[in-house]
């Protein structure tokens, strides 16, 4: 290469956590960087982000990827760290995955994009209103080149705080590699986090009127479960002694038993007490391995979610209304098809090879790379 030959594009993709910390933040990050190298291998694509503990090597190597974790926290240490890092990679456009609870609520996302001399992108994954950490949030949209929402509601959030809209609206794709169904005529699933946000309590009581019914229905709620530290879950445990309530536990994306789970599933039901959107990776799993969906209404407008079609939705927070939708569905196999095919079909329209061309799109933009592209 000569003296006056452009350098490579170097992309550099920032996330709290990655792979093999369980988190939906760098369990997306991982399979959209992927197809981004894939789509644009002449790129260099790194990955910043932290260990999972201070023994773990501090760089390794994914498909198409460098990923370096200088620190196994954010610390102070940490951060100065990363951000040393940062300056001396010296990238052409830094792409901040941002969730505040990855960073461990700190100022680490915006000292990072303070540091780049380049476009900063940012994907707001979350955007915890409720949060005082919340001001970091809005620091880092006021130092980003643009911005990207996850959904309507972070969109709104955004626009709310900082009178800023957002640049783009997307998605956070399956995280889960969808496998051949085979599933078991009596069981329903929940998949995911187990808080607060996960209103069981609704589906639980239509589940128990449903078994005093004849209807042998056996229920698996596949997630990270810890009742010894957790006073939630310490609660839900004593489901278990119904005996048709089975609590699966923790189960990383790459693991092939999280995928045979979810594939013996007949129905997923997923209450999010803040409701359905295109954020949530395990819709999308259940879309993506075609598990007919039942689950909450989103709380913005959310055009690719159509009750009837990729899901049924459950517009009232009541034992009765759950017990009807999953009557319903349990009873009508045509509409149990439609929802398992619209689901499929959904999948692949919100996939990760469109969002990572959408990606590309915005980097070629901000970097006025196109032209150079179709030179070369």
């Amino acid at each position: 290469m000569s003296d006056s030959a452009p350098r490579p594009i170097h992309v550099l993709m920032v996330s709290g956590h990655a792979p093999p910390v369980m988190d939906g933040v760098g369990d997306c990050t991982a399979p959209l960087l992927a197809e981004l190298a894939r789509q644009r291998p002449e790129w260099r694509w790194t990955w910043l982000t932290r260990r999972p503990g201070w023994y773990r090597s501090p760089v390794i190597f994914g498909p198409g990827y460098t990923m370096i974790r200088p620190n196994h926290t954010w610390s102070e240490l940490g951060r100065r760290s990363a951000c040393m890092i940062l300056r001396s990679l010296r990238p052409s456009l830094v792409h901040i995955q941002d969730q505040i609870h990855s960073f461990f609520e700190t100022d680490a996302a915006t000292r990072l994009a303070s540091a780049a001399k380049c476009p900063v992108v940012t994907t707001l994954h979350e955007y915890h209103v409720e949060l005082p950490s919340v001001v970091e949030t809005d620091s880092l949209i006021r130092l980003s080149t643009a911005v990207i929402a996850n959904d309507a509601r972070n969109a709104e959030r955004c626009l709310d705080r900082t009178g800023r809209e957002v640049d783009a609206r997307w998605w956070s794709g399956s995280t889960v590699a969808a496998i051949e169904r085979k599933p078991e005529p009596d069981l329903v699933t929940t998949f995911g986090f187990i808080s607060a946000l996960k209103s069981i309590e609704w589906p639980l009581g239509g589940l128990k009127s449903m078994r005093e019914r004849g209807r042998p229905l056996r229920w698996q709620i596949v997630g990270p479960f810890h009742p010894d530290t957790n006073p939630e879950h310490a609660k839900m445990a004593k489901l278990s002694q119904l005996g048709w309530i089975n609590f699966a536990g923790g189960f990383s994306v790459r693991d092939p038993r999280l995928g045979k789970l979810l594939a013996e599933s007949r129905v997923m039901l997923l209450p999010y007490a803040d409701g359905a959107s295109l954020r949530r990776t395990t819709l999308h799993a259940a879309w993506a391995m075609g598990i007919p969906v039942i689950t909450t209404p989103p709380p913005n407008a959310e055009p690719a979610i159509v009750d009837g079609e990729n899901c049924l939705l459950v517009n009232e927070p009541t034992a009765e209304a759950w017990d009807h939708a999953l009557t319903r569905l349990l009873d009508d196999p045509r509409l149990e098809e439609r929802l398992s095919v619209g689901g499929r079909q959904t999948a692949a329209v919100f996939g990760w090879p469109e969002l990572a061309r959408r990606h590309l799109a915005l980097y070629d933009r901000l970097l006025n790379t196109s032209s150079r592209r179709a030179i070369h």
